[in-house]
């Protein structure tokens, strides 16, 4: 009789520590075939401090990390760590040096979303990757993706179930965000790329992954005194339907933080609205509206069992590639320069 398999294990080590490096952190813990083996954060309080901010639902807040390492030197925790893939949830002017330092080191990275500041800085990611020894792979967490609401749209827009899309409008609007020890990085639009690149292009990278790159945007956004954007809408020209999204730092604390969309199709309407009775639900011409039955879990969990599966060989439908990822960045630059100038940009 011939031997099982081993089961393949791949070694995780998540670096940066705020909320969504616990996100990351619990959902690793949960994957089949993946142990923990590092967390690293230069600010060691990190793993003491209270996690703030953003969707904490799948965040993991405990304070006692068994006997995995703690790290507060990315070099170090490579190199005495060992891991095979890192999760980098740290802020994103670093998402460039410490990808490509972990790349060329044959590590595959998940790292979270904006790829970078510009396109430019995506490339440099994707270089490495394809230099990368050891088949160490690149992702980018654009976590909408693999949202189960999300997902079943797409099927929806690649099936024609209801006929085409004649009609598509996006939202996320926030506060601005203000988590974290003194001012928010996330204040510096040298350093977050502020709402539209943060925020918005979670809509943005949604618009390429159902329509395809738009070959021009014409947006509006609002400014603070300082020059700072604080909402952003666009037109998305995708050679069709009309096609729009807008997000916003400037809504007040007591609105806490509101996402979604309302698709029109030839022959129904999709909507995801958290103050609707029915968050999510499908209104066809004919018939009665209904809640469409889902996969149970988040975008995140997803991604990361996707990832998982494709550092292990698995045979997986291509939902996300590093290219794509620096295309929303693309766009979203476009946007900006839209709303600078009052004028349309061609992609």
């Amino acid at each position: 009789m011939a031997k099982a398999k081993a089961r393949v294990s791949k070694r995780v080590a998540v670096v940066g520590f705020g909320f969504m490096g616990r996100m990351h952190y619990g959902h690793w813990k949960k994957v089949r075939g993946a142990e923990v083996v590092a967390l690293c954060d230069r600010d060691r309080t990190q793993f003491e401090a209270p996690i703030q901010g953003g969707n904490l639902a799948g965040a993991d807040a405990s304070t006692d990390f068994g006997a995995t390492p703690l790290y507060d030197d990315f070099g170090r925790m490579l190199e005495e760590a060992r891991p095979d893939v890192i999760s980098l949830t740290l802020p994103t002017p670093l998402h460039v040096p410490l990808t490509v330092q972990a790349l060329k080191a044959g590590v595959s990275v998940l790292c979270e979303k904006p790829m970078a500041l510009n396109a430019a800085d995506c490339g440099l990611m994707i270089a490495a990757a394809k230099k990368a020894p050891n088949g160490a792979q690149l992702m980018i967490a654009q976590c909408l993706r693999f949202w189960p609401c999300y997902v079943y749209l797409k099927r929806l827009v690649e099936s024609r179930r209801y006929g085409a899309v004649v009609s598509a409008t996006f939202w996320r609007y926030s506060a601005p965000p203000g988590w974290g020890k003194g001012k928010s990085w996330f204040s510096d639009e040298s350093k977050s790329g502020g709402v539209a690149l943060d925020l918005h292009i979670h809509d943005t990278d949604m618009v390429q992954f159902l329509f395809g790159m738009p070959s021009a945007v014409t947006s509006r956004a609002a400014y603070a005194e300082d020059g700072t954007m604080r909402a952003i809408s666009t037109l998305y020209d995708v050679g069709g339907p009309a096609v729009t999204a807008e997000g916003s730092w400037c809504m007040p604390p007591t609105l806490g933080f509101e996402a979604g969309f309302v698709v029109t199709f030839e022959r129904a309407a999709v909507v995801l609205d958290g103050k609707r009775e029915k968050p999510f639900c499908v209104f066809p011409q004919k018939g009665e509206a209904f809640v469409p039955k889902l996969a149970e879990g988040d975008g995140y969990a997803y991604e990361i069992q996707w990832f998982m599966d494709v550092l292990c060989g698995k045979r997986v439908e291509q939902v996300t590639t590093p290219e794509q990822s620096r295309d929303s960045v693309r766009i979203v630059d476009a946007e900006k320069r839209s709303a600078r100038s009052g004028k349309s940009v061609r992609l």
